[in-house]
């Protein structure tokens, strides 16, 4: 149990630094119907400064429910999703670290399904 602690409290701990956005179908840079259902959205590029963490937190919109969500980032260099999870049938959120010394963008995608 205590091993479990520890990670809920480094979860949060991750969560409560760096950078943080909401996107929603609102802030969409384009869509793509995939066929029964299902559409990726792609959004704008986001900023995330050298050696941060970046949440981003997806809504899906109405009347669907998310399935997955990704992301690009710039540099030829590391970079890792610390955590990527459905925290409602509607709402996704991914953590992403940027571990270099600059600062680079992320292009985030979603992925959505009608109910």
């Amino acid at each position: 149990m205590k091993k479990q602690m520890n990670a809920s409290i480094s979860k949060k701990a991750v969560q409560s630094k760096g950078k943080k956005i909401v996107l929603s179908p609102n802030h969409a840079r384009a869509t793509q119907n995939l066929g029964n259902g299902f559409r990726r959205t792609v959004f704008s590029p986001i900023t995330i400064p050298a050696n941060s963490f970046l949440t981003i937190t997806f809504t899906a919109g109405a009347g669907r429910v998310v399935i997955n969500a990704g992301w690009t980032i710039t540099n030829f260099a590391s970079a890792w999703p610390t955590d990527s999870f459905p925290s409602t049938d509607t709402v996704w959120v991914l953590i992403i670290e940027n571990p270099t010394s600059v600062s680079r963008l992320v292009t985030p995608y979603l992925i959505t399904k009608t109910r």
